[in-house]
């Protein structure tokens, strides 16, 4: 992205600019600022915005397959060009909170064929919480608009923004629950919680599956070598210990490598006898 670099390069060299001019002679510039750098961060969201959408159309041009869905056709065309790292995480994450929160209800995500799915919301209390947090979210977002903009209207108006932001995200995130389900391949296993993590396991790796104990809780710690697949409120269901550490993915780029996966399921007992039932088959290979 080199207009964007040049863009950052810019503002930069503003700042630097800002530290050296002396304080006696600032006045000129922190007015050219006042209308400069609203202008600039608006230009920044429209390039990436631009870069992004390209890159997408691009590659859907290129590859006529429909079994990636529109967050994995971005993933793979912005991954040659922001890396692995920390931006790219970031920005499909802020991509995954508007595509489950809005776009979702429009276009329903690519049904995966010919693998065990199963599902981990129905008997969670995500839904619940989920209208708890919308509720209070709303009336905390009306009370303090007004409060706010007593001293205000700038501020109320950009608490107010957050607060919508906020709603979209809880929103997503029930959405993503909902159409992001656990995956058993033959020689693989997809653990996932929403858009907010996933860990992608070789079923080869698998040491043993076992019952959960009662760990993480409200306010409760969770050991560090441990991906809580899970609301701290649900209750664990099973514990999958690993050979080696794997590698657990959560929202903005967040990476950790873990030796145990504590989850829940709609169906436990059909889907570990499905995972202990490829371990075998494997190990016989």
């Amino acid at each position: 992205m080199p207009k964007l670099l040049v863009y950052l390069s810019f503002i930069v060299c503003l700042g630097a600019s800002y530290l050296i001019i002396p304080p006696t002679q600032k006045e000129f510039f922190n007015q050219i600022l006042i209308w400069l750098i609203p202008v600039l961060e608006v230009s920044i969201v429209i390039v990436v915005v631009y870069s992004i959408i390209k890159s997408i159309i691009r590659y859907k041009g290129n590859n006529k397959s429909k079994e990636n869905d529109f967050l994995e056709i971005a993933r793979i065309s912005l991954e040659p060009k922001l890396g692995n790292g920390f931006v790219l995480g970031a920005i499909l994450t802020e991509l995954s909170v508007f595509y489950y929160s809005i776009v979702v209800w429009f276009r329903k995500p690519t049904v995966i064929e010919n693998e065990k799915v199963y599902s981990y919301h129905k008997t969670s209390q995500i839904k619940t919480i989920v209208i708890v947090f919308l509720i209070l979210i709303t009336l905390e977002g009306i009370l303090f608009h007004f409060l706010i903009q007593l001293w205000s209207d700038v501020a109320a108006w950009i608490f107010t923004i957050l607060n919508i932001y906020a709603l979209l995200y809880m929103i997503g995130l029930y959405n993503s629950v909902r159409f992001l389900p656990h995956i058993i391949y033959f020689d693989k296993l997809i653990i996932r919680l929403g858009y907010q993590s996933n860990i992608e396991l070789d079923i080869r790796n698998i040491e043993s599956i076992q019952t959960a104990k009662k760990q993480g809780g409200i306010g409760g710690k969770i050991p560090k070598e441990t991906y809580y697949a899970m609301l701290n409120m649900d209750s664990p269901q099973y514990e999958i210990f690993l050979k080696e550490p794997a590698l657990m993915k959560s929202s903005y780029g967040r990476k950790k490598y873990v030796k145990t996966v504590v989850f829940r399921t709609d169906e436990p007992i059909k889907m570990v006898d499905e995972i202990n039932s490829n371990i075998k088959s494997l190990s016989k290979g």
